[in-house]
C-alpha cells in the first residue's frame, strides 16, 4: 500500500502538467445586458437595449407577445436590439426576451414591463355581510372591480370546524352574491370569510376579503352592549375570555399607515417585534368616553381604517385590565368579528379637548386634542436618534423615542414616535410656537429614560402616567407666530461672547459660553483651567439631522441609502437673525442622522468628581430674572452620558439654585429636583439603561428665583455612581477625564398667564 501511494502521485502530476502544457486557451463566453429590467409608459414607443457579447446569439420572446416586436432575431458580438411596443389600454403587462447562443449553453433574459391605462381595482363597499340564519337564501354586497371575476382566485375560510354552509359565490351588475344554507343552531351564530385574490402581470397582488356573519336559527346575532359592560367583566390585572355573543360599536381612531400605532416590543436588547404597530388598533366608544386597545390575532386581521365606525362581535375575544393607570385591552380579535364597518371622517369623532393636567384614566386609548402645547427642545426631528441603532441600518436596539411636550400650565407629557413611522424624519422642521396636538392617550414604559434603581418595577421605565401617540404629522398644529411661553435664556450650541461657535476662557480660570438667543447670562463648568485634569469643553455630535436617514443595510421604511444633505435640511435650529444652523455643513454622511464638523451642536465635559474634596463638578448657568412676573418658571434641557467610547457617566444628578453662585459654599445652594441621565448606547454591550439619543427633561423652578439681577443654577452628580457595562449603578465616577456628560440643549422659560 505504501509503495502504491508514492507511485500514483508522480503520475497525477505528470498528467496535470501535460494537460496544462498541451491545451489551447479556452476563451471566456460573454453574453448579457447591463440592465435586465425595463419599464415603459402605457403609450406606444421604441426601446433600444445594448448587449455585450463575443458570440453569435438569437433572440425570442419567452411568452406569446402580440403587443411588442423585436427589431432583429439574431446578432453577432457587442451590439444592440430594439423593441417596438403598442399602446396599452388595459392593465400593466410584461414580457421577457431570451438571449441565447447558438449552442444553447449560454443565456440571458431581459424583462420589459409596460404600464397600463387601467389600474386594477378590487374593492368591497364593506368588509362584512350579515345574513339570516332561520332559512337558506342569499345576500349581496357591492364589489367594485374591473378585473374579470372568472379569473379571480376565490376561497372560503370557515372559522369553526363545521359543515360548509356557503353554497355559492357569484358576481353580477356590480354586486357580489353569497348563497348560503340556514343555520340549524338556535343559539350560536357562525362566521366565514370569502377571499378573492388576483395578481397582475407584474406580480402585484390585489385582494378583498368579505367576512360573512350568519345569525342563529332565531335570527339573532348577539346583544349590543356598551364599552362599560365589557370593562366590568374584569378587575385590575385580570383577563377574561368573553363567552357571550356581545357586540360593541365604536370609532377607529388609529391609522395603521402611520407606523405609530402601538408599541413594537423589544424581545431582546437587540431584537424588536415590528408586528406590534401592525396588529394594534385604538377603538373609541361612540360618545368618546372610553377606549380599548385592540390587538388582532394576525397582521392580516387588521383591516381597520382610521375614522371607520365598526361593530364587533366579541365572542372568544380576550379582555384584559391593567392598573395604574387603569386601561383595557381586547386581544385575539379577528377580522371575522367585524359585524359592520362604515367609512367615516375626522368630523365624526367626538371632540375631546384637554389640558395635560385634565387627562384621566377614562381617556386611555381615545383620541384627545391637547391644548396650548409646545416642543420646548427647539431642534431635531420627531426621532432625533442615532439611526445606526435602528432599522434604518438593520439594527434593532431602539423601537421608539419620547419627545418632550409641555403646556401653558407647566404640565409635561411625552410624545411617542416609533422607528417605523415613515414621516418621523422626512426633512420637515418641527414647528416652533404653540398650539393644539392630537393623538391617542397611552401608557408605555421607556427604561432608557428612567431605570429606577434597576429593580423597582414601579419606577422602571415609568416616564409619566400618560403619553401621547400621533397618527399623522397633521395632528401637530403648532403656530410659530403664537407662543404661550417666553424664553429667558437658551443654548442650542456653544457660542462665545461674539456668538461664534466656540467658548471663551476668562481671568477666573473658568471656560464660558453664551446664549444662542439673546444675551441673558452664560453657561460654564465649575472646573477651573488651572486644574491638572482640566479639559476644554468639546463640541459634540448629536442626531438632530432632519432629513431622511438610512444606510444600504436599512429596512422599510428607510430601505434606501440616505447619505449627506442634498436638500440642506439642517438640524431644526433657526438662529436669532433668521438663518438656519448649520447652513451648509457636513451632515448625515453615514446615513445615521449625525451632525458633524462645524455643525456639531452639543457640548461635553469629561471630569465629574473631585476626589481631593470628594465633591462633584457642575454645569453652572447664570441669568437674570429682573422684572419678570410669572406663575410658571421652568428649565428644559436634553442630556446624555457622553460618547460610547468612555463607557461611564454619572447617572444620578441634582439641580440647585443660588443668588450668589459661590461654588465653595454649599449652604448658598437650594435643592430644586433630582434627575437621571442615561448612558450612551454601546453596540458590543447593549443594556436596557442605554440610549442612542439625548434624554429631554423639564424641571419646574421655584418662583423665588424671579425678580433678581443674577440667579445661578448648577447641575451636578448627586451620587458618585455610574453604570458598568455589565451592571446597573455598579461602579463609581473615575478620577480625571474618564467620565462624560453631554448637553444638547438648555433653556429657561416662563409661561404667559392664561386668559
Amino acid at each position: 500500500m505504501i509503495r502504491l501511494r508514492y507511485s500514483i502521485i508522480p503520475a497525477i502530476l505528470l498528467l496535470a502538467a501535460c494537460t496544462i502544457d498541451d491545451s489551447t486557451d479556452i476563451p471566456m463566453v460573454e453574453l448579457g445586458t447591463a440592465t435586465k429590467d425595463f419599464t415603459v409608459d402605457a403609450t406606444a414607443g421604441h426601446l433600444d437595449i445594448d448587449v455585450l457579447s463575443n458570440r453569435r446569439y438569437n433572440l425570442q420572446f419567452l411568452e406569446e407577445t402580440s403587443w411588442a416586436g423585436l427589431s432583429v432575431l439574431s446578432l453577432q458580438g457587442d451590439s444592440s436590439f430594439g423593441i417596438d411596443y403598442d399602446d396599452n389600454p388595459g392593465f400593466p403587462r410584461m414580457t421577457r426576451v431570451l438571449l441565447e447562443t447558438d449552442n444553447k449553453l449560454h443565456r440571458d433574459t431581459v424583462i420589459l414591463r409596460q404600464r397600463g391605462e387601467l389600474t386594477p381595482e378590487l374593492t368591497l363597499s364593506s368588509n362584512s355581510l350579515v345574513v339570516a340564519g332561520s332559512r337558506s337564501g342569499s345576500g349581496s354586497i357591492r364589489l367594485d372591480t374591473n378585473i374579470d371575476f372568472d379569473i379571480l382566485e376565490r376561497s372560503i375560510v370557515y372559522t369553526q370546524e363545521e359543515e360548509e354552509w356557503i353554497t355559492g359565490v357569484s358576481y353580477s351588475d356590480g354586486m357580489l352574491q353569497i348563497a348560503y344554507d340556514g343555520n340549524p343552531d338556535d343559539e350560536h351564530p357562525r362566521t366565514a370569510s370569502v377571499v378573492m385574490k388576483w395578481a397582475d402581470a407584474w406580480g402585484e397582488p390585489y385582494s378583498a376579503t368579505l367576512n360573512v356573519l350568519q345569525q342563529n336559527a332565531k335570527d339573532q346575532l348577539g346583544r349590543n352592549v356598551d364599552f362599560e359592560y365589557i370593562r366590568n367583566m374584569v378587575g385590575a390585572d385580570e383577563e377574561f375570555v368573553i363567552d357571550e355573543y356581545v357586540i360593541i360599536s365604536g370609532y377607529v381612531v388609529s391609522d395603521i399607515n402611520s407606523g405609530n400605532v402601538g408599541e413594537n416590543i423589544k424581545t431582546t436588547e437587540t431584537t424588536i417585534d415590528y408586528t406590534g404597530c401592525q396588529k394594534t388598533v385604538y377603538l373609541e366608544s361612540l360618545d368618546g368616553k372610553y377606549g380599548f386597545m385592540l390587538e388582532t390575532k394576525n397582521v392580516e386581521d387588521n383591516i381597520f381604517k382610521r375614522y371607520d365606525k365598526v361593530q364587533l362581535l366579541l365572542k372568544d375575544a380576550v379582555v384584559s385590565c391593567y392598573g395604574e393607570p387603569l386601561r383595557y385591552l381586547l386581544t385575539e380579535v379577528k377580522s371575522q368579528m367585524i359585524v359592520d364597518q362604515a367609512r367615516g371622517t375626522a368630523a365624526d369623532i367626538p371632540s375631546k379637548k384637554r389640558y395635560i393636567n385634565e387627562l384621566s384614566d377614562d381617556d386611555m386609548y381615545t383620541f384627545v386634542e391637547l391644548r396650548d402645547c409646545e416642543f420646548p427642545i427647539r431642534k431635531g426631528s420627531l426621532t432625533p436618534l442615532q439611526d445606526g441603532y435602528t432599522l434604518s441600518n438593520n439594527n434593532h436596539y431602539m423601537s421608539k423615542y419620547p419627545r418632550l411636550m409641555r403646556d401653558i400650565d407647566g404640565s409635561v407629557i411625552y410624545l411617542y414616535t416609533n422607528s417605523t413611522c415613515p414621516y418621523r424624519r422626512d426633512g420637515k422642521m418641527l414647528p416652533y410656537g404653540s398650539g393644539e396636538i392630537g393623538g391617542v392617550v397611552v401608557f408605555e414604559r421607556y427604561p432608557a429614560y428612567i431605570y429606577g434603581d434597576g429593580d423597582d418595577e414601579d419606577t422602571h421605565g415609568n416616564i409619566g402616567r400618560y403619553q401621547l401617540r400621533h397618527m399623522a404629522y397633521e395632528d401637530i398644529r403648532f403656530d410659530a407666530s403664537e407662543s404661550f411661553s417666553n424664553i429667558l435664556t437658551e443654548y442650542r450650541l456653544r457660542w462665545d461672547s461674539s456668538h461664534k461657535a466656540q467658548s471663551s476662557n476668562t481671568s477666573d480660570g473658568r471656560e464660558y459660553w453664551y446664549p444662542t438667543l439673546g444675551t441673558n447670562g452664560w453657561f460654564s463648568h465649575s472646573q477651573p483651567t488651572t486644574a491638572g485634569t482640566y479639559t476644554s469643553a468639546e463640541n459634540q455630535t448629536t442626531w438632530n439631522f432632519l432629513g431622511p436617514c438610512g444606510t444600504g443595510n436599512g429596512l422599510y421604511p428607510f430601505a434606501e441609502e440616505h447619505i449627506g444633505d442634498p436638500n440642506n435640511n439642517g438640524t431644526g435650529i433657526i438662529l436669532e437673525d433668521g438663518t438656519k444652523f448649520p447652513a451648509a455643513n457636513k451632515l448625515n454622511s453615514d446615513g445615521k442622522g449625525i451632525d458633524e464638523g462645524s455643525g456639531r451642536s452639543a457640548w461635553k465635559k469629561t471630569n465629574w468628581w473631585d476626589y481631593d474634596s470628594d465633591k462633584p463638578h457642575s454645569w453652572v448657568i447664570e441669568f437674570s430674572t429682573a422684572g419678570i412676573d410669572a406663575d410658571i418658571l421652568a428649565m428644559q434641557f436634553s442630556t446624555q452620558g457622553g460618547k460610547a467610547s468612555f463607557g461611564v457617566s454619572p447617572i444620578y444628578w441634582k439641580a440647585e439654585w443660588s443668588l450668589t453662585g459661590d461654588l465653595n459654599n454649599d449652604d448658598d445652594w437650594k435643592f430644586i429636583d433630582s434627575y437621571y441621565v442615561p448612558d450612551m448606547m454601546i453596540t458590543s454591550t447593549v443594556r436596557p439603561w442605554q440610549i442612542g439619543a439625548y434624554k429631554q427633561i423639564d424641571i419646574r423652578l421655584p418662583l423665588e428665583m424671579l425678580g433678581h439681577d443674577e440667579v445661578y443654577i448648577r447641575l451636578s452628580p448627586e451620587r458618585n455612581v455610574t453604570n458598568s457595562n455589565l451592571m446597573f449603578a455598579g461602579s463609581t465616577i473615575p478620577a480625571g477625564n474618564k467620565s462624560s456628560n453631554t448637553m444638547d440643549y438648555f433653556a429657561i422659560r416662563y409661561n404667559k398667564r392664561r386668559n
